[in-house]
């Protein structure tokens, strides 16, 4: 049974994740003052989302042991949930809530590379042009999201599997070696 709710579980972890992830984004893109505090606040839950609801998944596990590639597999499970939401927020944020943003940045960026003078109007250009096309596209901005979460999540989880991760407990063994005598 614990193993046909991995999924589900997982699902619920990267949802939250997400929706904490489009909160602070939103409110990064609102008010650009406080938009470090905001990435601060995202990365905090993040690390304790991810703590709490893998550490609740390994309480599933008491009795076998829910071991360190368990957990990282869990996190990783939702990291893509969490990719999934995040980037849906970023085709429709871009596309759509925050365009003109998108677009003053990608000047701002122009004028400055073209300011230093040390890369020449074409090669800008045609990094501009492919600048636009990856932040307007749907596909790549899903695929880089999912593919950053998953990256993050497992880098994350490689020091939160410590304290997540759990030893089978070693009276249980026992109890069924006896029984079966």
């Amino acid at each position: 049974m614990k193993q046909n709710t991995f999924w589900r579980d997982a699902s619920k972890a990267g949802a939250t994740i997400g929706v904490v992830g489009i909160i602070t984004s939103l409110l990064a893109m609102i008010v650009p003052s406080i938009a470090f505090v905001a990435n601060l606040i995202n990365f905090v839950a993040t690390i304790y989302l991810l703590f709490y609801f893998t550490r609740k998944r390994a309480a599933l596990y008491a009795n076998e042991g829910f071991s360190y590639s368990m957990s990282i597999g869990f996190m990783a499970g939702s990291a893509i949930f969490a990719g999934i939401i995040m980037g849906a927020y970023s085709i429709v944020a871009n596309n759509f809530l925050f365009t003109e943003q998108v677009e003053e940045t990608l000047q701002t960026l122009t004028a400055t590379y073209t300011s230093m003078g040390t890369i020449d109007s074409n090669t800008l250009d045609s990094a501009l042009e492919v600048s636009r096309m990856y932040l307007f596209s749907p596909i790549p901005l899903l695929l880089s999201n999912i593919f950053s979460h998953l990256l993050s999540f497992c880098f994350y989880g490689l020091f939160i599997a410590i304290g997540t991760k759990r030893e089978a407990d070693i009276f249980e063994s026992t109890q069924d070696t006896e029984e079966e005598d």
